[in-house]
């Protein structure tokens, strides 16, 4: 494969597109085209067919061009179809035969287009491709969970460090927590740890954060699960900024299977960059009048603030059987069906505090513990559902696509 030219190099955010075949004059319209669009933006280099050539692993989109020659097109087409990874595939075709376009699809095409290149269709079918990918670099890697309350006394920081402690207990995944209630500091006390550093550390300098400083931030808990701290002193909360926790959660993404996030009963910009980069984002209330008011502003606020991709979920904390405020009460006021309910278990919280050890050392058994277990499990199956149909996505594509063009 010989590349002959390129139109922009290494542009930021840009999808980088192989614009393969043999007649010069044509690509050059194509790319002509191509460019004009604006957005999504692109990287076009101009590529003779070698039916011999690897694929560049760095390639977003490949787009074949049949100029006549159908034949050399179409091996091209199913040699780049069979090698991985695999980039998407466009055939731009240049009349709209039917018995072309099967053969085509059957070769490994995920999109069809024709020439003249419509820059409308175009500009659908690539901006597909770059949201998909904006959309696997903001949650690829581990998850993200994230809770909040706008009202005290509800267990966020309990939940979020038992939730923790599950998922490393129960399931055996790597596991950080992260406290951004940045003056309250309540994970590492309820975790027993008094970490030597905090968040401080990674909002000091102006160089990039990589995964040594994030692990020199970070204390380790006896069970295997990591805290990246508030800071020690009250006033230094308001040197972390939303640039910083989201170059954090960015970074500790990568380097575990979940990341805990502790946001408190504070909204600011550091706990809803926080909330744009979850999986699941948790609002934690019990049985009062009050929690229920404070759901629904939360509710109002999210819808405000616009936040893509995650939808707020309702966790009843410290539930109590006989209540007068009902869990369907609950249910009925937030036009929603709670996602799950922790009990109420003052004693065993109590008797976790006074002895310096976590719920599974002193109440491995108990409904607090295998309550937090079966939200763990909920979470760690989630996992594994995306990630088959991550897998199975390019497959369903390929036969609605025949099946809507045969």
């Amino acid at each position: 494969m010989s590349v002959l030219g390129k139109k922009n190099e290494g542009r930021r955010g840009a999808l980088k597109v192989h614009l393969v075949g043999e007649g010069e004059e044509q690509r050059a319209e194509v790319k002509a085209n191509l460019a004009a669009m604006g957005d999504p933006a692109l990287d076009i280099w101009e590529v003779e067919p070698d039916l011999t050539a690897a694929q560049d692993p760095s390639v977003d989109v490949t787009m074949i061009v049949f100029n006549g020659n159908d034949e050399l097109s179409l091996s091209y087409l199913n040699s780049q179809a069979a090698q991985e990874p695999r980039p998407v595939l466009f055939a731009l075709l240049h009349d709209r035969s039917p018995e072309l376009m099967k053969r085509v699809l059957r070769a490994g095409a995920d999109e069809l287009l024709f020439l003249p290149l419509d820059p409308g269709d175009a500009t659908r079918a690539l901006l597909k491709i770059s949201e998909a990918r904006r959309r696997e670099e903001i949650h690829g890697g581990g998850m993200i969970v994230s809770l909040v309350s706008l009202i005290g006394g509800t267990g966020v920081t309990s939940l979020a460090a038992n939730l923790g402690l599950a998922l490393r207990y129960a399931f055996d995944k790597r596991v950080a927590v992260v406290d951004l209630d940045l003056q309250t500091g309540g994970l590492s006390v309820f975790l027993n740890l008094e970490p030597e550093r905090t968040i401080m550390t990674l909002t000091e300098g102006a160089r990039k954060l990589d995964s040594i400083q994030l692990e020199s931030a970070l204390s380790k808990h006896a069970s295997g699960i990591y805290l990246l701290a508030a800071p020690k002193r009250i006033e230094d909360s308001e040197l972390v900024t939303d640039a910083t926790v989201g170059a954090i959660l960015d970074l500790m993404r990568q380097l575990f299977d979940f990341v805990i996030v502790d946001c408190g009963t504070h909204v600011d910009a550091n706990t809803v960059a926080a909330w744009e980069r979850s999986n699941h984002l948790f609002y934690v209330l019990d049985q009062s009048i009050g929690a229920a008011r404070c759901a629904w502003r939360f509710v109002d606020l999210c819808g405000r603030l616009g936040l893509s991709g995650v939808e707020p979920n309702f966790i009843l904390s410290r539930f109590v059987a006989g209540h007068p405020i009902s869990e369907e009460q609950l249910s009925h006021t937030l036009a929603k069906p709670l996602f799950t309910r922790i009990p109420r278990d003052e004693k065993v919280l109590e008797r976790v505090q006074l002895s310096a050890q976590d719920l599974w050392q002193v109440a491995p058994n108990s409904p607090l513990a295998k309550s937090v277990e079966d939200l763990a499990r909920r979470l760690e199956a989630g996992t594994e559902t995306a990630t088959a149909d991550s897998a199975n996505s390019l497959v369903s594509r390929l036969l609605l696509a025949i099946g809507a063009r045969a």
